[in-house]
């Protein structure tokens, strides 16, 4: 886990969260492959993106992370799912620094390995009720939605502009981000207008981070976290700085102006924040992550 800036609360709950991922429950596998395929991206730690944003979403209106840890583990075992069949779909080879699980355990396993992820997602968000299962569920359903239009991009049966770009980037990317950071105040009932807000800050954020992976993948940069082997421009995936350039940009300007619509859905999620508790920390942690002159460095 390397975001920074997080507080001493989130950082103990994010602890649990990685002990959680595996030894939550008696899994109670009979198929040593189904076991080998569902475990293999929880022993490769990833941002922890998601989890930190439920902490920080808990925070925000007064809550204990450590209440959350096992909504935390729910929302990253939705994550995990989305990332294997991802794969799958894109043909990308490499998740974390490993294999992807279709390449080492073979296409079948990677497709049940991600739907008994999301059936634990399921179970392990019950015990918080109706009112967060049923989001959770929504939200598995828009992102595989998402990530049908995003293969319909690929195949050329789905037009790509920035329009069909946003929309996919909603569905596929922002949606998960919106619920991580809203699903502590659906869970204790907060007033609707703070889990408005909280959800559109974090669907402001979920943009924001898809077009920095954009960024990312464009520039090729391993050091700020490229996948070897993955490349949106040869393989007709949906990429922000390509969506740019077909709107006449040279790639240089589209670049940097995704760099600063990156920025600008940041500023909207930050100022969404702003009337919440602990408005220094959460901006901080938030900062450490969407570093825009980071990414310039490498124009």
């Amino acid at each position: 886990m390397n975001i920074l800036n997080i507080s001493e609360n989130t950082s103990l709950a994010l602890r649990e969260v990685e002990l959680g991922l595996k030894g939550k429950f008696d899994w109670k596998f009979s198929s040593p492959e189904l076991k080998g395929s569902t475990f293999h991206l929880l022993d490769f730690s990833g941002k922890m993106l998601r989890p930190t944003l439920v902490f920080i979403g808990a925070e925000a209106v007064g809550l204990n992370s450590m209440k959350y840890v096992d909504l935390a583990v729910a929302i990253e075992y939705l994550h995990i799912s989305s990332l294997i069949h991802d794969d799958i779909v894109d043909h990308d080879t490499v998740r974390r620094g490993t294999d992807a699980v279709h390449v080492k355990y073979g296409l079948e396993n990677a497709l049940l390995a991600g739907d008994a992820l999301i059936a634990r997602a399921v179970f392990t968000s019950s015990p918080y009720g109706e009112g967060v299962m049923r989001r959770i569920s929504e939200t598995a359903f828009v992102m595989c939605d998402g990530e049908s239009l995003d293969y319909g991009v690929q195949n050329k049966s789905v037009s790509i502009n920035l329009k069909n770009y946003m929309i996919i980037a909603e569905k596929k990317t922002a949606s998960l981000i919106s619920t991580s950071l809203s699903i502590a105040a659906i869970h204790e009932k907060i007033c609707q207008s703070a889990v408005e807000k909280l959800s559109s800050a974090g669907e402001d954020l979920g943009i924001a981070f898809q077009v920095r992976d954009d960024i990312i993948n464009s520039i090729g940069s391993v050091e700020l976290g490229k996948r070897p082997g993955k490349d949106d421009i040869k393989f007709n995936r949906p990429n922000i700085v390509s969506v740019l350039q077909l709107e006449g940009k040279e790639r240089r300007e589209a670049t940097e102006a995704a760099i600063d619509l990156m920025s600008n859905y940041v500023s909207k999620a930050l100022k969404k924040l702003s009337e919440f508790e602990k408005t220094d920390s959460i901006r901080k942690t938030i900062m450490t992550y969407f570093d825009s002159s980071e990414l310039r460095k490498y124009l």
